[in-house]
């Protein structure tokens, strides 16, 4: 998911940048954060093909206006999500004419901030990878993978439901497709699932029980990525 974030001010766009890092983080959203100091800077990538699936539009900007910005976006055929966050509530009613998602009023509260971004990210489909069987597909969200394992020429999918899929591919080809911070490279045959993570030794201990190792060159490193892993969902500002 790719954000927009258009702010003027330094330490308000960095406080924002920290609270949305936070939200997707806890929920192993996979996410981009482009900052813009200047609103027009937005609007000139987005004429020429950038894409977001949500941009945060302060209202004053040394520049232009925030909510111009909105009103262009929307005359280009923009269908993502615009949220104005300000100093002045003048511009609430204002919002409804672009469908904005959300009017948020500094200084921003985090509780606030995850209520719209909890409507928002409702409806969109979570990340899921796509397994091609003969003549059927299966689509499994990333939460319902608990890892994957190499053998041989072919990869198999562990899923919290009891589920297993084979997947003719290499583990290297299944990690780049997935491109998701929660999956841990944790040995040369194993891709684990690190929200699914109950214990640590020398080995995972996974929520159903299962047993992933770790590569024995490389545990102290593995563990720290899975200590951060952890914290980077806990840590708000």
């Amino acid at each position: 998911m790719r954000i927009a974030v258009c702010e003027d001010n330094e330490i308000h766009r960095d406080i924002l940048e920290h609270l949305l890092t936070h939200y997707f983080s806890e929920r192993s959203i996979p996410f981009e954060l482009v900052p813009y100091k200047y609103g027009m800077n937005f609007l000139y990538d987005m004429e020429e093909g950038a894409y977001f699936d949500i941009a945060f539009l302060d209202i004053y900007m040394d520049d232009t206006m925030g909510n111009q910005i909105a009103h262009k976006l929307r005359a280009m055929g923009y269908q993502g999500e615009i949220v104005f966050f300000t100093a002045s509530p003048n511009f609430a009613i204002e919002s409804y004419d672009v469908d904005a998602g959300g009017y948020l009023l500094k200084p921003l509260d985090y509780g606030k901030l995850k209520m719209v971004m909890d409507r928002i990210t409702r409806n969109i489909a979570p990340s899921t990878y796509q397994i091609r069987q003969r003549t059927t597909v299966t689509n499994l969200a990333y939460h319902e993978i608990l890892y994957i394992e190499s053998n041989n020429s072919k990869c198999i999918l562990h899923t919290e439901c009891g589920g297993v899929y084979t997947v003719y591919k290499t583990l290297n080809t299944i990690e780049k497709e997935l491109r998701d911070r929660r999956f841990l490279r944790c040995h040369q045959s194993f891709l684990v699932n690190m929200d699914h993570i109950k214990q640590i030794g020398k080995q995972f201990l996974l929520s159903n029980g299962d047993i992933v190792p770790i590569r024995q060159r490389g545990v102290k490193p593995v563990r720290q990525t899975y200590i951060d892993y952890i914290a980077s969902k806990s840590v708000v500002l």
